[in-house]
């Protein structure tokens, strides 16, 4: 399911996020709280969200701001495996259509790669900062995926609570940045909880999305972020 386009201005430019994660880690609630709108549906259960579904954040100056939700990877040890087995012929792997009813897991797997490939300038990867660095062996696999794709790829920490002093947060996303070190696409690991509202948290998003857009999305992204702050 797509929310309509809106009419192309010729003039504009779109830059496009796509939030990825394993299931059930909350891109929908963190959709909700970047959107600053209620979309989609949330349960406390896996693959809930099955479709790519795309939401306009912001217009402003002809260009546009746009937040794609999309389904959670799942057994995520057999699809690496798969796309090691497919070689080079990974993009032909993405075209494939499974059978929903027979093997969701994949489908909604395949659509999110599909996604990331064909829209993402930049990849907001959530991961459940309850658990640890290393606790979770599928966050390292679903790096080793994406990385197939090449997109950059911000890191937010999610479910971490109310703000904390920033010390502690600050090491909290140090351990993660270690962790994650040797996986290149990797270009920041920041805190933001999609329960609790923070401007602070957002605003410092915002600020690392401009620094992994290329330079012909630098100006109207510039733009964008100024009528999100005002």
């Amino acid at each position: 399911m797509t929310e309509k386009q809106p009419s192309a201005n010729a003039s504009g430019v779109t830059v496009t996020l796509s939030l990825a994660s394993h299931t059930n880690v909350g891109k929908t609630t963190m959709a909700r709280t970047l959107l600053r709108r209620e979309i989609g549906i949330v349960r406390d259960e896996a693959n809930v969200t099955v479709f790519n579904e795309s939401h306009v954040m912001l217009d402003a100056g002809g260009h546009t701001l746009r937040l794609w939700d999309t389904p959670g990877f799942s057994d995520t040890g057999r699809l690496l495996k798969r796309l090691k087995q497919t070689g080079n012929r990974f993009l032909s792997f993405l075209t494939q259509t499974w059978d929903r009813v027979r093997n969701k897991e994949l489908w909604c797997s395949q659509q999110a790669l599909i996604n990331v490939r064909e829209e993402a300038d930049v990849v907001l990867y959530l991961i459940n900062a309850v658990q640890g660095p290393g606790a979770e062996p599928f966050v390292e696999q679903e790096m080793e995926i994406l990385g197939w794709l090449g997109k950059p790829v911000l890191v937010l920490l999610n479910q971490t609570g109310p703000p904390r002093p920033s010390t502690e947060e600050a090491a909290e996303e140090t351990a993660w940045r270690e962790q994650l070190s040797h996986f290149p696409i990797v270009r920041e690991v920041l805190n933001l909880d999609a329960f609790t509202r923070c401007w602070v948290q957002e605003n410092h998003l915002m600020e690392k999305i401009a620094l992994c857009l290329p330079e012909a999305k630098q100006v109207p992204f510039a733009i964008l972020r100024a009528a999100w702050n005002s």
